[in-house]
């Protein structure tokens, strides 16, 4: 009985160090977090300063590679990487099952605009691709003094039915195959950006405490609002390189303002 007593005593004194040793961990993990955030909003000055003397433009050069893979190359490789016969919102979720398409959510390094003419699905590897546009984009971000955003996806999956009913009321849609029908192609609007953090921990006690005013969050939006064309700037020529090294294809639209994205290889 008193074997059995000690045995008992062990495995809860046991669980009790683990409770404790979780809470300390998340507490100074969150205390770790907070610290950082604190640490960035004092460089909010130099991070302002830094912005004024930022190119606010694309080189001609950048412009020209940006818009050099028309469309054509994009459904080409789209539907050599891609997911094909995805009529309507079943066959979706039948390569959702297949795990052909994965989901797509709002991470540290882009959010999703409220989708409403295409569905938030992506191949494997489009999501690879986004993941590393993302982490990129922050290093070139910190490579100019400048302190992280996340971009805005505004277009992702659409089915053939989507297509269908939205060059019906949108004259900029194509007519044709879009890359879009095929899991493998994004749209980033460059004109929405969003003050975020490094890693995704750090970003949700970010939004979790956005109110703060010791986190400057709504101070630095506003400045990454003012300063848009520099971050789109920043986020064009990130996308220039990943389309150097063979990664994606890259569209810089003219009636719209997104970066028209398609992955270009298996990751």
């Amino acid at each position: 009985m008193l074997r059995k007593r000690i045995v008992v005593l062990s495995i809860l004194i046991f669980v009790l160090a683990l409770i404790t040793f979780a809470g300390i961990f998340i507490w100074s993990r969150i205390s770790f977090s907070m610290n950082k955030l604190r640490n960035e909003a004092k460089k909010f000055p130099e991070y302002e300063l830094a912005f004024s003397s930022s190119s606010h433009y694309l080189e001609r050069a950048i412009v020209k590679e940006l818009r050099t893979m028309v469309n054509d190359y994009h459904v080409e490789v789209a539907q050599n990487l891609g997911v094909a016969g995805l009529k309507d919102e079943k066959d979706v979720m039948k390569a959702v099952e297949e795990k052909k398409l994965v989901p797509l959510k709002d991470t540290n390094f882009w959010k999703l605009r409220e989708l409403t003419d295409s569905m938030p699905y992506v191949t494997p590897d489009t999501l690879e691709l986004l993941f590393l546009a993302g982490k990129r984009f922050h290093e070139n971000l910190r490579n100019n003094n400048l302190p992280l955003y996340r971009f805005t996806i505004s277009s992702v999956l659409r089915t053939e039915q989507m297509q269908q009913q939205l060059t019906r009321k949108n004259r900029n849609a194509t007519r044709n195959i879009s890359s879009h029908q095929f899991g493998t192609t994004v749209d980033i609007i460059f004109r929405e950006f969003e003050y975020t953090a490094e890693d995704n921990f750090t970003f949700n006690i970010l939004t979790k405490y956005k109110d703060k005013p010791e986190f400057k969050k709504d101070d630095f939006d506003q400045l990454g609002q003012k300063y848009a064309s520099s971050l789109r700037t920043i986020l064009g020529k990130t996308l220039v390189e990943l389309q150097r090294e063979d990664k994606c294809y890259v569209i810089y639209e003219f009636r719209q303002p997104v970066f028209h994205i398609t992955v270009a290889t298996k990751f």
